[in-house]
């Protein structure tokens, strides 16, 4: 494309505005730009960057196509753009730029340190640096690129560029939850291995050509650092990266699978350290949630800790159920913990005791288990006191109706497939996992509550909460209903104090609250034992589960499988929360 035609002046404003100069010529029109290469810097890169600093480049190559079709960037399509102390960035020539008579399409990059017109602009030779420990390392490493193919014409509108990532930053957040044994302000040595540091970049594909030599690069050693890499596949059993804090080397080595790191994508490592008290000269443990490495997905999650194992085995399985990882939720002295996917291996599972002080205790709460097939279920304990090493037995036997069930008793055991009008309890699958599942009333009342208010709309009509065994099925029908009928939770009082008591709970349906009633002087032993609010002799209970336009279904100590009238919607009675497990 020759010059000739580039008469007017452009300035390239880089985060919001263009800046217009207007043409010396009757009916020419100048080339404006609008870019986003200051929002990439200042959001994905540093967070507190203000702008573009004097000297910064960016290379552009606009193109001037003709009727034979798409031409590719050459040389002298070539215009060097520089950054002002304002931050805006203005053609270095001195020149008047305008639109010529064709269409034009628009390449370019931006890197700091890369000046001048390269010489094959399909081999830019292009690379990260090896120390990374200062802002200006991070954007020298930092390579932003623009293709706009859009046959541009002469407007008066600016030409839109959205630059993008073409490498990819790793994210390194440290914390503990033993910060009385373990220092974060020691970290002093942080550094990303095995990686590509060069290669070639194609301007007119936007494709990367990588190097063969393999180097590490040198981050900052800080709680929060980030370095810049090629993207690039990491072999399974290579170590990623290392760090040093209080004199001890830890290192994190890639999954058997290998991994992908791929262009323009953030990874967070979120990194746990602890040490235990009373750990001794113990091996360190390390274990690894991985998740989908997209920046809107969870982080990688890798924990560094030392101190005492625990060897516990899984012992009562339900037939046709293989645990193959857990989640614990556990207690010691005053403080939560949270061991997440841990493997088990021929029901054996291996961890290691979070303990607060020498000697001191371990309770295990609550298990997440999932299974070979597929499938998920929660598991809770009773004053289970963990001792460490190879001596604890976790009896994982289905439970059954009237056990003490988390904060609440159960009422029905196994998948529900149908109710027993003969009976008031539930039918039931309990085969493999389904011995794990059920439901449970909550411990504690919530009082007398109306179903609906005066002039909500669905006081009189059907909201589609007609499920008369899942008090859940019906809050999802009244939440679509509400929704689409752009009514309000509010005006559904006993609907809403459900929702609020979250985890899972949720307004029982007419079989459920029937259960439950009939069952009461079983289950209120149980719910007493427990310091909780004993299910009414003489009051009536509220269902979920409406009769079309008609009242809902009231349930009474005297009056199981019965709609009392002259209860509304409106008519408050008692309520009781539910959960499936």
């Amino acid at each position: 494309m020759k010059k000739v035609w580039l008469r007017g002046v452009a300035c390239l404003c880089v985060l919001l505005s263009c800046t217009r100069v207007e043409s010396d010529e009757a009916g020419e029109r100048e080339i404006c730009f609008r870019g986003n290469v200051l929002e990439l810097q200042q959001v994905n890169l540093f967070g507190s960057r203000a702008g573009l600093g004097s000297g910064d480049k960016v290379q552009l190559y606009i193109v001037e196509q003709d009727e034979e079709g798409l031409k590719l960037p050459a040389s002298e399509d070539f215009y060097q753009m520089s950054s002002d102390t304002d931050g805006n960035v203005n053609f270095e020539d001195g020149e008047k730029h305008v639109y010529p008579n064709n269409p034009i399409n628009i390449y370019g990059f931006c890197c700091r340190g890369m000046e001048g017109n390269p010489v094959d602009l399909s081999n830019v030779p292009v690379r990260v640096e090896g120390e990374q420990k200062s802002e200006d390392a991070l954007l020298r490493s930092d390579f932003l690129y623009v293709k706009s193919e859009g046959r541009h014409r002469a407007t008066d509108d600016a030409i839109s560029l959205d630059f993008s990532h073409q490498f990819v930053k790793l994210q390194f957040h440290f914390r503990t939850d033993t910060p009385e044994t373990v220092d974060l302000g020691q970290i002093t040595a942080l550094e990303v291995l095995n990686v590509v540091r060069e290669g070639n970049f194609d301007v007119t594909t936007g494709e990367l050509t990588l190097g063969d030599a393999v180097d590490d690069i040198r981050a900052q050693p800080a709680n929060e650092s980030m370095v810049i890499v090629l993207p690039q596949k990491v072999k399974g059993g290579d170590v990623l990266f290392r760090f040093v804090q209080s004199g001890k080397e830890r290192s994190y080595s890639v999954p058997a699978a290998g991994m992908s790191l791929e262009k323009g994508k953030l990874y967070k490592c979120d990194i746990l350290i602890n040490q235990y008290p009373g750990a001794g000269d113990k091996d360190v443990v390390i274990s690894t949630r991985v998740e989908d490495w997209d920046e809107s997905e969870p982080p990688i999650y890798i924990a560094f800790e030392d101190g005492q194992n625990v060897v516990a085995t899984l012992t009562g399985v339900s037939n046709g159920v293989v645990v193959n990882r857990a989640d614990l939720y556990l207690s010691s002295e005053n403080k939560v913990h949270e061991k997440l996917n841990i493997p088990v291996i021929d029901n054996k599972m291996e961890f290691m005791f979070p303990r607060e002080k020498e000697g001191g205790t371990l309770q295990l709460n609550k298990a997440h288990f999932y299974t070979e097939a597929g499938d998920e279920f929660d598991y809770y304990f009773k004053d289970k006191e963990l001792l460490g090493d190879n001596l604890d037995e976790l009896f994982l036997v289905a439970p059954k109706v009237g056990d003490i069930w988390g904060d609440g008793v159960i009422f029905a055991v196994g998948e529900v497939t149908g109710y027993d009008e003969n009976t008031s309890s539930f039918v039931t699958d309990v085969k493999g996992v389904n011995a794990y599942r059920g439901r449970m009333v909550s411990n504690k009342a919530l009082g007398k509550l109306a179903w609906c208010k005066s002039g909500a709309k669905g006081e009189k009509v059907s909201v589609g909460a007609n499920d008369e065994n899942n008090g859940k099925t019906n809050m999802v029908a009244l939440g679509n209903f509400i929704k689409i009928n752009s009514d309000e939770l509010e005006n559904y009082p006993a609907f809403m104090a459900f929702a609020d008591l979250g985890k899972g709970w949720y307004f029982p349906a007419y079989n459920e609250i029937r259960c439950i009633v009939a069952n009461k002087d079983m289950l209120n032993v149980k719910i007493e034992k427990q310091l909780g609010d004993p299910i009414s002799l003489v009051e009536l209970y509220g269902s979920s589960t409406e009769k079309g336009g008609e009242p809902t279904h009231y349930i009474g100590p005297d009056k199981i499988g019965k709609t009392v009238y002259p209860y509304t919607k409106m008519s408050s009675a008692k309520v009781r929360a539910v959960r499936a497990y």
